[in-house]
């Protein structure tokens, strides 16, 4: 029987001033999204054994879009293995055509050295996916997806992954025709889970797990492995597994072998 692996979350924020025993005490691998250049600064300098810090530049903050820098944001991919949170925003107060430019750089430089990247895409679906196919991204996992049925269809033929959290309704993805094996939770703590099943915290994705096997017919323990299944495959296309903690890496390792 294979053993049992932690939930995922491909996607939370969590403030950096909190311990890394405490996120260890979450129980859950978490990938902590950071919404500028400065938070990342300090997230990347911490040692976790289970939280993966991102680099990151959020469109609907102007002080992130304003400030952001290329060689810094490079100088921060080189430490991590994920990037987010990142994107565009339809009803940011930053005009579209900075974010665009902020976004395109950032996924030049992921295309040239690739990381696992969430991206953000409210209210700005199609455009989002205009950027990825021109900068030729891999690893695009896109976040909290709202876009229309022919609009997923294309972030498919993208090689687009899609993360799940709570507030989702995952029967709209898998009526757009996105299979399990494209999928990855989230719980973009605090706001994705604010209705979620307690406790409502990063990491807290078995709600997430529990949805999508009741729309794609699955059973609950099967959904966590294919999610880990997913996740390693992620890992080993895009090389980054040298940038994982190594507890993490020895998790990826226990799901290949629950593989066979």
């Amino acid at each position: 029987m294979s053993r049992q692996l932690p939930p995922l979350d491909l996607h939370a924020h969590i403030d950096v001033g909190v311990g890394a025993r405490e996120l260890e005490g979450l129980g859950a691998v978490v990938f902590a999204a950071t919404r500028s250049l400065d938070e990342a600064e300090a997230a990347l300098a911490r040692v976790d054994a289970v939280t993966i810090w991102g680099t990151g530049c959020h469109p609907g903050v102007a002080a992130s879009q304003d400030q952001f820098d290329a060689d810094l944001f490079q100088n921060q991919m080189a430490r991590t293995a994920f990037v987010g949170e990142v994107g565009l925003d339809g009803v940011s107060k930053v005009p579209m055509e900075r974010q665009t430019e902020v976004f395109t750089e950032i996924l030049n430089l992921v295309a040239g050295d690739p990381r696992i990247v969430s991206v953000h895409s409210a209210r700005a679906t199609n455009r989002t996916l205009d950027v990825i196919e021109r900068s030729g991204a891999r690893g695009v996992i896109l976040h909290w997806w709202l876009g229309s049925p022919a609009e997923t269809g294309r972030a498919l033929d993208l090689g687009c992954f899609f993360s799940i959290n709570s507030s989702m309704d995952p029967q709209r993805l898998a009526a757009a025709g996105v299979p399990a094996e494209r999928l990855l939770p989230e719980t973009d703590h605090p706001s994705g889970n604010r209705r979620g099943a307690f406790p409502r915290q990063p990491g807290s994705t078995r709600d997430v797990e529990t949805k999508i096997a009741a729309a794609y017919g699955m059973a609950d323990d099967a959904v966590r492995q294919q999610f880990w299944t997913t996740f390693a495959g992620l890992v080993e296309s895009l090389d980054v597994d040298r940038l994982l903690p190594s507890v993490v890496r020895a998790m990826l390792t226990r799901a290949r072998q629950n593989q066979r």
